[in-house]
């Protein structure tokens, strides 16, 4: 029985699976990974010659590996490092790992370069995930684990190169070698569609078929490939192998949809045949594409080699990048557009969030556009392959961490794909250590008689430092120094070290200016006011305020009586803050701040208010449930309201008036205007319009007797639309050659239209209804 290996828990586990790889096997796990585990970490001192990831990368050649050093020398935080001190670096087990992941990989690369994917599809993936679990382990610094696993994946991987080797002279067969989303198969035997996955193998006459959004590749024998596109459905009517000459013969027929071939380049004794209903082909092109839809084929050469395409009387031959249509009208040939240059992101980019946008220079000529996003640079593992693109930008979302290669083609005016662009390629990578900062001056709640602090400090090399907000200079090596300006009081120093990853550390300090200044008090000019008085909706205010006093300086604030009813002191930078009680009548508050001994400094005075009431909002004339036209004007009053928005966008308000034009879309148009007043109340109405110009859909119209030959006629329609039905329609029939109209009573919430007629002897037909929405749109069978 065979069995795949499921996780680094038990590395024997895959030894089950064929006795003649058991004895190599137990040799790499008993012999291999002991010594490994018996060898002793290498002292190094660490010097002031190089930051932590330059000495870490020049001993390990990975310095993403610096957190596991300072975990594997119990150092808690990088500033607790020091110069000169001797680290236990894991040399020769990072080497050992990495050599046998590099074994492991060329193994894997020899045994697919033979055709391990179409014929040992189970050991090569086994192979594959045995390394992809190798690699987890590196990820977590099991080096013991590496090495076995890659081991195991090498032996795995020879077992597949040795199974690929004894099949490639079997009969042809086609594999499943890539599945995205959706797709189908049906073999000859096979009474339904089934869904197919990566590495099910194909026979003679199966069926394929992909669904919406989903894309297949089939690889045959020779490694030629095909790349089915979206709702396209392909039968693979022969493949044939002669062992003896070497010979293949591969056709395929498309039903619908279209596919992109890329063969190996044929010989005399092999042939590939396209077949589309009353269409012959021959090509000596290996790359090609081609679409069948119900009145029209379309195919695009590539290749400097032809491609010949005949229907009846018409025989053409498409050259080097052009590209023909058949149709009603007979053949349109053209040369197809040239791969738009690519120019984000970058090549190589790396890229530390999962959404990533991708754009392109514009071609004119261009009605749409086709994006491929794949995990190799073959594009054999397809993740996007988005067709009709418009604009020349595309965000792709949820991209796991890997490498990823895109590509775009231009759509011309026939609908013929272009040449591709030059591939470029990007990785998304995930980073969640957060990066290292210290800061070494000033100290935290330094105290300073002068308006400048000097600070320094230092970080990693790539990372963005702001302080308080602001970006500031980092050196290449990480150093940074600055002059920060000071206020009196407490300053605030917020340090925020963000690397190419997102990753953040922040670090925050405090450093008190004190000189000897006059005190003054300023409301903040942006607190809501109200007929000259700060107003809130609530039954406090919180008042903000600057002052030149200094940090920490005593407050009161004393309301008419002269009681106090709120003590606060001054905070960094001069800010005050405090909250006050307040009613629907205006009161009066007075600010005092005094100094250190007792002393009033400084005053200011304010009144204060509750403002509950929410701004009036009024519309002038409501809009029309359904309509045919687009253009529409919103009017209205929106009382004491200072803002006004519409869907979130900001409306001009005018004296409380506020006028401004929509533009409606095909469909139901949802609105939502919110007014705010000063003090956040909110009024909010919510509008809608159907904007319909399509005529109602009859599907169903008929005219009969229900209650036998001599029985009263009736009519009965079915129809919808999204604006509603009229509650009447008309119609026009024939009974015994006599034509009679009338009108037929629609009900709006089933979609039903009827009429009853008295019998009337004669052959019925139904000649003509006419059927109007609320918009006026009439549609007729």
């Amino acid at each position: 029985m065979w069995h795949r290996f499921t996780g680094f828990g038990t590395p024997f586990d895959w030894v089950r699976r064929c006795s003649a790889c058991a004895a190599a096997a137990v040799l790499s796990l008993s012999i291999g990974s002991p010594a490994i585990a018996q060898q002793s970490f290498e002292s190094i001192v660490f010097t002031s010659d190089t930051t932590l990831r330059e000495f870490v990368g020049l001993h390990l050649g990975d310095p993403d590996l610096w957190p596991y050093v300072l975990e594997l020398n119990r150092i808690a935080d990088p500033a607790d490092l020091k110069v000169n001190s001797t680290l236990r670096m894991p040399v020769k087990q990072v080497r050992a790992a990495d050599e046998a992941l590099s074994l492991s990989l060329k193994a894997i690369q020899n045994a697919t370069a033979e055709g391990a994917q179409v014929f040992a599809p189970r050991e090569i993936g086994d192979a594959i995930a045995t390394r992809d679990t190798a690699l987890e382990q590196r990820d977590v610094y099991e080096w013991e684990q590496v090495i076995d696993l890659s081991d195991i994946a090498t032996l795995l991987a020879q077992e597949a190169l040795e199974i690929a080797i004894a099949q490639r002279d079997r009969s042809a067969e086609a594999v499943v070698s890539d599945v995205q989303g959706a797709v189908q198969g049906r073999a000859p035997a096979d009474p339904r569609w089934s869904a197919r996955q990566r590495n099910d193998v194909l026979i003679e006459f199966e069926r394929v078929r992909t669904l919406s959004d989903s894309t297949t590749q089939i690889m045959f024998r020779d490694l030629s490939r095909l790349r089915l596109n979206a709702n396209s459905n392909a039968t693979i009517q022969r493949m044939r192998s002669d062992p003896l000459t070497g010979s293949d013969v591969t056709k395929v027929s498309l039903v619908n949809g279209d596919f992109y071939a890329a063969l190996n380049q044929l010989s005399d004794g092999t042939a590939f045949e396209i077949d589309l209903p009353g269409i012959e082909t021959t090509t000596a092109s290996s790359d090609f594409w081609v679409k069948n839809d119900r009145n029209t084929a379309r195919f695009v050469n590539y290749d400097d080699q032809e491609l010949r395409v005949t229907r009846g009387d018409t025989d053409v031959v498409i050259g080097e990048n052009e590209g023909v249509v058949l149709g009603s009208a007979g053949a349109q040939t053209s040369d197809v557009l040239e791969g738009p240059a690519l120019s984000a992101p970058a090549l190589d980019a790396i890229i530390y969030t999962a959404d990533t946008e991708m754009q392109w220079q514009a071609d004119p000529s261009a009605a749409g556009y086709w994006l491929e996003v794949a995990r190799d640079a073959g594009f054999n593992e397809m993740q996007i392959s988005e067709w009709g693109v418009q604009g020349t930008a595309h965000q792709a979302t949820a991209l796991a961490p890997d490498r990823y290669f895109w590509r775009v083609a231009a759509l011309d005016a026939l609908g013929l794909p272009g040449q591709w662009s030059k591939p470029s390629s990007f990785t998304v990578r995930s980073d969640t250590t957060q990066p290292f900062l210290t800061l070494l001056s000033p100290g935290d709640g330094a105290l300073s008689d002068q308006p400048i602090a000097l600070i320094f400090g230092a970080t990693e090399a790539d990372a963005r430092v702001t302080l308080n907000a602001l970006p500031i200079t980092v050196n290449p090596d990480g150093s940074f120094e600055l002059e920060q300006p000071l206020t009196p009081g407490e300053n605030a120093l917020s340090f925020e070290a963000t690397d190419p990853a997102g990753n953040v550390t922040l670090i925050t300090q405090t450093v008190i200016y004190r000189p000897a200044v006059a005190v003054e008090i300023r409301i903040d000019p942006s607190l809501p006011v109200k007929d000259g008085v700060l107003a809130t909706k609530t039954a406090e205010l919180s008042v903000r305020a600057m002052t030149t006093a200094l940090p920490g300086a005593a407050v009161a604030v004393l309301d008419s009586a002269g009681d106090v009813a709120v003590q606060a002191r001054v905070g960094a930078d001069g800010l005050l803050t405090f909250s006050v009680p307040v009613s629907d009548e205006p009161r009066a508050y007075r600010i005092d701040v005094f100094a250190p001994n007792g002393t009033r400094e400084g005053t200011a005075e304010f009144r204060a208010q509750r403002d509950a009431t929410p701004p009036a909002l009024e519309l002038d004339t409501p809009l029309p449930r359904a309509t045919d036209d687009p253009n529409q004007q919103i009017t209205g009053d929106a009382g004491d309201a200072v803002a006004l928005t519409l869907n979130g966008a900001e409306v001009a308000l005018v004296a409380g008036r506020f006028a401004l034009p929509v533009t409606l879309v095909p469909g139901v148009n949802d609105f939502e205007l919110i007014a705010r007043d000063a003090v956040g109340n909110v009024t909010s109405r919510r509008l809608q319009s159907v904007y319909d110009i399509d005529p109602p859909v009859i599907t169903r119209a008929q005219a009969s007797r229900p209650q036998g030959s001599s029985g009263p006629i009736e009519i009965t329609v079915d129809a919808s639309d999204p604006s509603g039905l009229r509650r009447s329609a008309t119609y026009l029939i024939e009974i015994g050659g006599a034509e009679v109209e009338g009108f037929l009573r629609c009900d709006p919430a089933t979609g039903s239209c009827k009429a009853s007629l008295p019998p009337e002897p004669g052959q019925l037909q139904l000649i003509e209804v006419a059927v109007e929405d609320y918009a006026g749109n009439i549609a007729f069978r």
